[in-house]
This record gives C-alpha cells, structure tokens and sequence, in this order.
C-alpha cells in the first residue's frame, strides 16, 4: 500500500495478477486519536478496478496482504466493491484488540437484491486498533471500488476516505471525546438517547403498539432494546418500509471475534447499521433482530418490534428470501467456537413470540423452496426456521450453530405449541416434581430409557420420524426414523439390554427391532387377533418385554416374543377402564394399573382382585404416561396436558 494522488491504495503482481499488496513504510502506522466518529474507508482500487499504485507484496499463506495498520478505534470491518456480483478474490481479516492480534478470519461476501455496492458481511469486534486484511487471488480482475471500512461504535453519518496517515490521524481526532460525550454534552450533535443495555438490572423501553401485541399472543415478548435504546440515527434510515405475512425465520451470524463485553454490544449494532445503511446503501439495518452472546436482543429493522401481529417488514438478510422471513443474527463468529445454548434459547424466544403472533402452524413447513445450495438440495421445502446457508453461498451461522438448527426448531415448537409434561416420582398425590413443556400437541408421545441409564425418558413421534430424548426436560434429541406413518408402534427392552426400542404393529403382525436404527426388523412374530389391545411389559422378572393382549377385562400375557399361547390369563377392572402398565413396588415385574377420571387402581401382582394402591392425581382430561422418571426403579405417573 503507498500514498498517491491523496489516497491510500495498496496492489501488488502476482503470476501477472494485479491484486492487494503491501503498506510501504511511509504509510504503515496511522496516528491513533482518543477517539472518534467517523467511518474511515480505505480504498483499494478506483472506479476502474485499477490498483491506484503499484509495490511489492507482502507473502502470507500464498495470499498477499496489507502490513499491520495502525488506526482508530472501530468496532466493524468489512470490505465493499462496486456492483452486487460476488468477487473471484476471497477475503481474510485479522484484528488487534487487547494488545493481541486474532487468528486470520475469512468474511464472506453478504450478498444483497437491490443497490449498487457489494460487501462482505460484517467483521465485529468489541473494539479494535490495529487491522491486517489479506486477499487470496481470483481470476485477475479485481473488483471496481474495491473497500475497506472502519466503523467506530459511534459512527456518524459521514464516511471519510483516508488521504494521508496525518491527514486520517486529524479527520478523526476532530471527533476526539464523542463516543463518550452524553447527547446533551456532545457539541453539534443532535441528540440522540443514550443506549440501554437490555439487561435484569436495566429497565427496557417498550412502544406501546408491542404492548398491545403482546396482550393478544399467548408467547409473552421477551426483553428487547428498541432503536432508540441503542441509539439508532434515524437520519441514517432511508428505507421505505414494506410488511408481508410471516412465514419464516432465517438464523445468521456476524463474522469476527466474540470478544467483546454486554456494554459494547449497542455500539456493534450501531456499526453495523451504518456500514448496512451507509456503505452499503442498503438504507437500514439489514437484521430484524440482533441476539449477543450475553442474551440481550436489539431490534435491528425499523418496524421490527411494533408490526402488525402475523407481519414483518422485509429486510435484507438472505438474497431471495427477504419477504415474509424474520433475520435474526448472532453477534459474533461460531464457524469453530460453540454458541451457549442460552443463545439459542434467546432466538427461539424472539422468533416464537413473532410466530405465534403470526399463528403459524409448526408442524408444516415453511413453504419456501430450497434454490440448492452446498447444504441442502434444490427443491428441497424448508423448515420454519431454517439457516442462510441453507439458501445461500455462505458458511453462515457457523458450523456450531448451523448443526444445531433442528433443535432450535423443536424450541420454537415448543414456545408456540407444546404441550404441558408434569411427572411426579411417588405413588402419591400431589404437585408434580418436574414440569416443562415439549413438542407439538399433533405429537405422538413415547416413553422409554433410551440410553440404558436407568431413567425413562420421552421421544415425540411425527409418522415415521422420531425425536428421541435422552434427558427431561429435553433440549437435545436424537432423530431415529422407522416404521410407517400409520404403524401402531410399541416400546419395550425385547433383548435384555436396557434400552428400550420399538416396534411395530400391523394387525396381528409385530416388527420387533433392537436397536434405535432404521432397517429391518430383528424378529416379526404373530400373536392374539388384530382388533386386540396391546400391552407391553416384562411380566415374569427376566428384564425382557413381552407382549399381552386385553380383551375387556381379560388379559392374555405372553413371556416370550413368541407366538402361541398365553402363558397368564387374568381377568382385572372394568371393559371401559383406562389401563396403565408399570413396575408399582420395585419387584422388577411389571403389573397393571386402572385409570377412572381422576382416580388409579394399581395392582402389584398379575392377578384380579382389589387394587394395593388408590391415589388421585391430575385432571380428568388429562393423557396419563408411565415412567421412571428418577431412575429409583418405581414407575410413577406422569401427565401431557394441553398447553
């Protein structure tokens, strides 16, 4: 890089490839100022895509990059070019913060519908004064008005292209004390309020129209900073804005560190509402919402936080997919380091609340179709909360969250449409000892110990797809697919190993499988008459599962996954009762119990007569399920009740 004609610029000559060079010495360090407020832009090459000088490039990794530069404090990279076309040249940018250098990290392009100026995605950064920018060689012609931008945290409306070192060092020392003057103190400012942090110990500022919004969904609004809390300049948004029926959620992340503190999140929003408003003259924030790695939330799109219930403005977050999906990004780069669930958690709560605003029906897809991308193929219709890379030419959210998208899914289900579990861990009535809520209420549930670690758990079944959880209340599953959507299915431990797996029923016939894997069944056996009520449970003590047959009050008990005869017959209850299968006394043989309304008949031995144990719990419509819950080796009761 040299200085020429009033302009920083840096080229070099690769294998006859005119691409980004070096800083000669002259231009290496830039004066750093106390602070300041302008967007500083370095230039790369001039309207034409010719380099503004010629030196020697500087080797990296077969790359060639710029020296260490020098500069104000800033808070956002990112790189722009003239047209909306991706480059052939790739993109690599390392910070200093702390007195540290970070890794060297790749910003991909954030490809847009409308303007005139391409970029990159946004590098952040808590706060930073040195940056280093390499860029690997494409097909020889570099991109016209090639860019890179320093945003500060407090950026004003103004970007300033970077003449000289002294000459960048006065532009932004004249701005010196006003990232941290107050609006009233800030001289020749408008003022604007000063930003709030979304915190427990903060109060949010709500507009009254998302009150009323909240008042008619049944998914409360989380705590989020609106425009004015982290001091949005709304002389900046020059977007005319446009709402369309929700449909979708599109999960992003920024690029660089995930070093910053909860105070210097309001001042990455800032920069990248200038770099998306201003340089790449998007006319606003690209994002509906913002998420950091601390919980809080900012409204990012004007409009976002008070639009009509089922609406949402469109944005500019996924080229193609902007109308009718809300774009939630995560502040940060999670391509390699692991996202807290409580992030995740955040987003599900933002999205849900929009969802169930917008009434939307979890258990369909989102209606929206694949373009085909290296993650998924063409034609391919999305989920309701699906990740940019799903539909676009990007690594976006990162690695760490993009393979946790499904599961982000099940908590927005969850939010909007789970039902109530409460399991209690005696025979006993009373409240229950763990509540949550799971699923969809279209679900099938089953329970069983998946993982062998002594504690029943649930899996929801959807036709021939299962999620199966191996904790309570659940958060991580397994997704197992067997069987036919119609299939009555069936859950037991059939070979003694601990695990319980299913099943499946096909009138008289039973596909016995033996591990929680797809395929063939293990045995398929016959047994009883196809308009038979079947029950599962190991009757004899032997730590395997069987089958019995009811027929009214009649009971015809198998111990071995065999045809044949009944090895018990027993007659117990009432036709219309409601029976329950479960280890009652810890004796390691399973027995039944009757349920009437609100009230349990539970019998401790495979016999008739009068029940051992009478309790009431719940309510009378609630979907009574057996489990041990603790691993105490005593079934107890658990009921789904409608959320």
């Amino acid at each position: 890089m040299t200085v020429r004609g009033g302009r920083i610029a840096l080229c070099c000559t690769i294998a006859g490839l005119t691409t980004v060079g070096a800083l000669t010495p002259a231009a290496q360090a830039v004066e750093e100022p106390a602070g300041g407020d302008d967007a500083v832009v370095l230039e790369l090459t001039d309207a034409d895509g010719v380099p503004t000088d010629l030196a020697s490039g500087l080797q990296v990794d077969g790359a060639v990059a710029t020296d260490e530069l020098d500069v104000p404090e800033f808070s956002v990279a990112a790189v722009t070019w003239d047209g909306l076309d991706a480059p052939d040249e790739t993109f690599s940018v390392r910070v200093r913060t702390g007195g540290e250098w970070t890794p060297w990290a790749a910003i991909e392009p954030d490809a847009a519908e409308t303007g005139d100026v391409g970029g990159t995605e946004p590098y952040v950064v808590g706060g930073a004064t040195g940056v280093q920018l390499r860029v690997a060689a494409g097909d020889g012609d570099l991109p016209h008005d090639l860019q890179l931008h320093l945003i500060p945290p407090e950026p004003s409306g103004e970007e300033t292209v970077a003449t000289t070192p002294r000459e960048t060092a006065q532009l932004a020392a004249a701005a010196a004390g006003r990232a941290s003057a107050t609006p009233e103190t800030a001289a020749g400012q408008d003022a604007v309020p000063a930003p709030v942090a979304a915190t427990a110990a903060s109060p949010e500022v709500a507009a009254p129209e998302v009150a009323a919004t909240q008042a008619r969904a049944a998914v409360s609004r989380p705590r989020v900073t609106h425009r004015a809390g982290w001091g949005a300049d709304e002389s900046k948004m020059t977007w005319t804005p446009r709402h369309d029926p929700l449909r979708a959620a599109v999960v992003h992340h920024t690029a660089g560190t995930n070093s910053y503190t909860a105070a210097q999140s309001a001042g990455i929003v800032r920069g990248i509402y200038h770099y998306h408003a201003v340089s790449r003259d998007w006319g606003d924030i690209g994002y509906h919402f913002l998420v950091d790695k601390y919980g809080q939330i900012f409204e990012g799109r004007a409009g976002s936080l008070d639009a009509p219930p089922g609406r949402i403005p469109e944005a500019a977050h996924a080229r193609g997919f902007n109308r009718g999906t809300l774009g939630i990004s995560v502040l940060g780069d999670y391509s390699s380091v692991y996202a807290p669930d409580s992030v995740l958690t955040t987003m599900a709560r933002v999205i849900a609340w929009k969802f169930d605003a917008a009434d939307i029906d979890m258990s369909t897809p989102s209606g929206m179709i694949s373009p085909g991308t290296a993650h998924r193929p063409a034609g391919q219709n999305l989920p309701r909360v699906f990740a940019h890379r799903d539909v676009g030419a990007t690594t976006c959210p990162g690695n760490n969250i993009y393979a946790r998208i499904p599961r982000l899914n099940e908590q927005v289900a969850t939010l909007v449409d789970g039902d109530e579990y409460h399991l209690r861990n005696s025979l006993t009535g009373g409240e229950a000892h763990l509540a949550f809520r799971l699923g969809l209420s279209t679900d099938e549930v089953l329970v069983g110990d998946w993982d062998g670690d002594g504690k029943d758990t649930l899996a929801l079944r959807r036709g021939s797809t299962y999620l199966v959880y191996d904790a309570h209340p659940g958060q991580r599953f397994r997704t197992v697919r067997y069987g036919r959507p119609d299939d009555v299915v069936l859950v037991g431990d059939w070979n003694g190993d601990g695990k319980d797996t299913f099943a499946v029923r096909r009138g008289r016939t039973y596909h016995v499988k033996n591990s929680m894997t797809g395929g063939d069944a293990d045995h398929v056996i016959f047994y009883g008459r196809p308009a038979d009520d079947v029950l599962v449970g190991d009757w004899n003590g032997d730590r395997r599962d069987t089958l019995a047959v009811r027929r009214g009050a009649d009971y015809h008990v198998k111990n071995r996954i065999a045809g044949g005869d009944a090895d018990v017959v027993l007659r117990y209850g009432r036709p219309d009762d409601v029976v329950l299968v479960g280890d009652w006394d810890r004796n390691r043989t399973d027995t039944f119990a009757v349920r009437r309304g609100r009230e349990y008949h539970v019998r401790n031995s495979l016999s008739g007569g009068e029940a051992q144990v009478v309790l009431t719990y719940g309510k009378a419509g609630d979907v009574v399920i057996v489990g041990d819950w603790n691993g105490d080796g005593r079934d107890t009761f658990g009921v789904r009740r409608s959320g």
